[in-house]
């Protein structure tokens, strides 16, 4: 992990609070949803501790009420934490964590491994070539799929598959559309988009781009069983089309629930994981697209509509999972915001701003309300930024 030395802030350790319910361990990846469970499991009277690198801008929130901990890269550091800390829930923010905890899996202690899924369905959940074959085995439309490993294979596979539309290219190992790319059918990709999607690992998968609405379902599964559920569609999104959302509003697709529940299902899930799905408009289908094995970066819509996710995997932590019935029943129609891409999209193109969007914003179905109001500054500073970001780079070009 590319963070600063492994130390212990001691400015930033504060001695835990006792309380009646346990500990809960959040390795924070440096968006809101850390912050929105965090808030939650509070007022629910747990004590919440973090572990974050040392550029995040949360180490200091109000949210985390116990211990602070920088993790660097020294593997012994985070081996140590995780033996020392008496945790009762753990809550992982990042792809980059589960890889972490996949290679050091045979170092953790039991009572760690206990909060996880086992070695083999999180290695198929990283995976978007391993998903989609799980996808396919249990009968979950997948989009038709060529695998490339160089430009001019990824040119022939978009002529067969989109002769005369646009596919898209997609790496293994990226997130929040890092490794995710549009390309035309007519053409080669570029060496920078080629470069780009690729960076992680040297293969690109190329389907047809399809047009239509997509939905993300957020869920809490204990060893296979559906704990709770939860689905948006993502309205808008910055900076671009396969980037984080901005804007979103809370669905129910059942056919897509039904999908969900198949693969978690055969993976015998036990966790919080996000899984998303989209349809194309020409046959109506809704096709997987991948699963993020770990809290999603979209965290807080679902509170919003009714569903507790942070609550219900701390329940099933502290083995009472089966104390209520699964938690899935959501409003619809909910909508929500994420403030600095929100903000971001307002900024450089108001007219992708859906007409609710903005006072969703300054309301308290947006994650705004997560903020300390320091960091509400720096939300609307780092919004600046990114509006400004993608102004320059596509200049550049």
């Amino acid at each position: 992990m590319n963070e600063a030395p492994a130390v212990l802030d001691a400015t930033l350790v504060a001695p835990a609070k006792v309380r009646r319910v346990g500990r809960a361990l959040v390795w924070d990846s440096a968006n809101t949803s850390a912050l929105v469970l965090a808030r939650e499991l509070c007022r629910q009277g747990w004590t919440v501790d973090w572990i974050g690198g040392a550029a995040s801008p949360w180490r200091t929130s109000t949210a985390f009420d116990g211990e602070r901990t920088i993790a660097g890269a020294d593997d012994e550091h985070l081996l140590r934490t995780f033996h020392e800390h008496p945790l009762d829930a753990l809550f992982l923010c990042g792809d980059d964590h589960v890889r972490w905890i996949l290679d050091h899996w045979a170092s953790l202690p039991p009572g760690v491994r206990q909060h996880l899924s086992k070695p083999a369905s999180l290695r198929t959940a990283l995976s978007k070539e391993h998903s989609m074959r799980l996808a396919l085995e249990l009968g979950v439309p997948v989009l038709p799929t060529e695998r490339c490993t160089s430009i001019d294979e990824a040119t022939a596979a978009a002529r067969r598959l989109a002769p005369h539309g646009e596919v898209v290219l997609k790496g293994e190992g990226g997130a929040a559309g890092c490794a995710v790319a549009s390309v035309h059918s007519g053409k080669p990709p570029s060496l920078e988009t080629w470069t780009r999607v690729t960076r992680f690992a040297p293969v690109a998968f190329v389907q047809r781009r399809i047009r239509g609405p997509r939905v993300f379902m957020s869920v809490v599964y204990e060893h296979g069983v559906e704990r709770a559920a939860c689905m948006h569609e993502k309205v808008a999104t910055y900076p671009a089309d396969f980037g984080p959302t901005a804007f979103g509003i809370t669905r129910r697709v059942e056919i897509v629930h039904e999908y969900a529940r198949r693969m978690f299902g055969a993976l015998q899930w036990h966790g919080i994981a996000n899984i998303e799905f989209r349809q194309d408009t020409e046959n109506g289908r809704w096709y997987f697209i991948e699963i993020n094995p770990r809290v999603a970066a979209s965290m807080g819509i679902q509170e919003a509509a009714g569903i507790d996710i942070p609550g219900t995997w701390a329940a099933v932590c502290m083995g009472r999972g089966d104390d209520n019935p699964p938690g899935c029943g959501y409003r619809e129609g909910v909508h929500y915001a994420w403030t600095v891409r929100g903000l971001a999209l307002a900024f450089r193109r108001p007219r992708d701003v859906p007409a609710w969007g903005l006072a969703t914003l300054l309301s308290k179905r947006s994650d705004l309300a997560a903020l300390d109001t320091p960091l509400r500054w720096r939300a609307l500073r780092l919004a600046f930024w990114l509006a400004r970001q993608a102004r320059v780079t596509r200049s550049k070009r």
